[in-house]
């Protein structure tokens, strides 16, 4: 029986180990961490419970999709709820807009925001439906060559439904330039590390597949799906051993041999697959000597996505006005962005992601409580912020809005308060510049077949899983890399 390693026990290695496992290899899971997560993590204190990183998933059906490929059904195991609406948007002059994913709500609500706008919706979700279906066919595959992502058929595709335009200004072609409607309808690629400002039309994707496919909630939090899979593995024999960290990937003649822990244990292995951030993988855990194909400074000229601050609180009141999930838009949007992106510095008015998942599961927090989590993004660690000095403020900011948006009191409702720095993700995930969404920014040349294979080429028996190879940042894009990789290693190791 061929014995994998695997590195990391976030979602994207523990859903490999139960693919791999169910195939009939044996499995051992290493993470870091004193429990498993990774990036999908939680904070359990006086009686709130907390998702560190994502809190709502979409593409519910590759997470079905998964499960039955290890013989269960998630939802049998899980209890969902559907968010309606997805989420709330609120503007900086005092004005919100609901996105539902029920259309003709949806469309009732943008007439609200610009009348006759109705026809401009269909019609961008109707081109989102075409994106998508492009989308996915590079999405759900493995690549082997550059042919397999150029050829006539897609190039003539890419070309009608113009995805190599500019995302944002595609959008504002949509519905008339207008600026609430462009902003509500073009923010999603910020979850995969790129402003709607420089990123590519084809990620309205992401936006179509929020409206059509719904936003979904599992009872508990995200970390019910970690918990859940962890359960399974030990009822399906995968062997998962927290506060492991591995120090080095062993190699021998290009060939992997196993891996040694921090603590100087050896353990064998006939092939190892590492859920760490890959960047960081090849950097700290394979000796240069084995990797001239993939040098430091390789990994010095990729891009990388943005970090982010997040602030937990716990609240003695509840906000029954109050969505489960919602944004804000600061005044000066594109200058907030350019911060993040182009010039590295503190936003002045932070934009920011908002979950009050107490609205849809009040056992997440004591009877009366809320629980809110409010992330805003935020340049990664190449940025000169010394965050020592900078979080203060950040919590200054963030609070000054929820007291416009939500209560103007709520400083005095707070009985519990944790906070999440961009330095924290580099510490506790490994994550390469702190980055918060995934390491690498889902550019064209970092996407598809140009995003670091789930294959090391030159070291045999070495693979990776998650969001640093394709097809990328996302629990959906996480599922389908362990299907692809678990696809691979059966192929080549059965």
């Amino acid at each position: 029986m061929k014995h994998v390693v695997i590195i990391g026990a976030g979602m994207g290695g523990l859903a490999t180990a139960l693919q791999l496992r169910y195939k009939g290899f044996r499995v051992t899971v290493l993470e870091k961490q004193a429990r498993p997560g990774g990036r999908s993590n939680i904070i359990q204190e006086r009686g709130f419970r907390v998702d560190i990183g994502p809190t709502i998933l979409v593409m519910k059906d590759e997470f079905e999709r998964t499960y039955r490929a290890f013989g269960e059904d998630i939802n049998q195991r899980l209890d969902f709820i559907q968010l309606d609406p997805n989420y709330r948007i609120y503007y900086h002059d005092g004005t919100h807009l609901d996105l539902y994913s029920n259309m003709a709500q949806l469309a009732e609500e943008i007439e609200k925001v610009e009348p006759g706008s109705r026809e401009r919706l269909f019609r961008f979700i109707g081109a989102g439906a075409r994106k998508y279906e492009l989308g996915m066919d590079f999405v759900d595959r493995n690549f082997d060559a550059i042919t397999d992502l150029a050829n006539p058929i897609a190039g003539m595709r890419l070309w009608q439904t113009q995805a190599h335009q500019n995302l944002y200004a595609q959008v504002a072609g949509f519905f008339n330039h207008n600026d609430k409607l462009t902003k509500a309808f073009s923010f999603h690629s910020m979850f995969l590390g790129l402003s709607p400002f420089d990123a590519l039309a084809m990620y309205s994707l992401i936006t179509y597949a929020d409206l059509a496919l719904g936003m979904w909630y599992p009872r508990g939090g995200i970390y019910r799906i970690i918990e859940d899979m962890v359960e399974l593995s030990e009822k399906m024999g995968v062997e998962i051993r927290t506060n492991s960290p591995v120090d080095q990937i062993c190699i021998e003649q290009q060939r992997v041999t196993g891996v040694r822990l921090a603590s100087g244990e050896f353990i064998p292995a006939d092939l190892v697959i590492s859920n760490a951030d890959l960047p960081y993988t090849y950097r700290k855990l394979i000796d240069p000597t084995h990797r001239p194909h993939f040098p430091d400074r390789k990994i010095e000229r990729m891009q990388y996505a943005c970090s982010g601050y997040i602030l937990y609180l716990g609240v003695d009141k509840v906000y029954p006005h109050a969505r489960h999930q919602a944004l804000y838009f600061s005044a000066d949007y594109r200058a907030n962005l350019d911060a993040i992106f182009k010039t590295y510095t503190l936003p002045a008015e932070p934009s920011f992601h908002l979950n009050i998942p107490t609205v849809s599961d009040p056992s997440l927090a004591p009877p009366g409580h809320s629980l809110i989590y409010v992330l805003a993004p935020m340049p990664n660690l190449q940025a000169d912020i010394d965050w020592e000095q900078s979080a203060p403020i950040v919590r200054n900011q963030l609070l000054g809005t929820l007291e416009k948006l939500i209560d103007p009191e709520i400083r005095r409702h707070i009985v519990w308060e944790r906070q999440y720095l961009p330095t924290d993700w580099e510490t506790d995930v490994n994550a390469t510049l702190g980055t918060a969404f995934g390491s690498l920014a889902q550019g064209f040349f970092q996407s598809s077949y140009f995003r670091p294979h789930n294959k090391d080429r030159h070291i045999r028996g070495l693979y990776f899983v998650g969001q640093g190879t394709y097809p990328g940042i996302g629990m959906p894009m996480v599922m389908i890399s362990s299907r692809l990789v678990t696809e691979r290693v059966v192929s080549e190791w059965q």
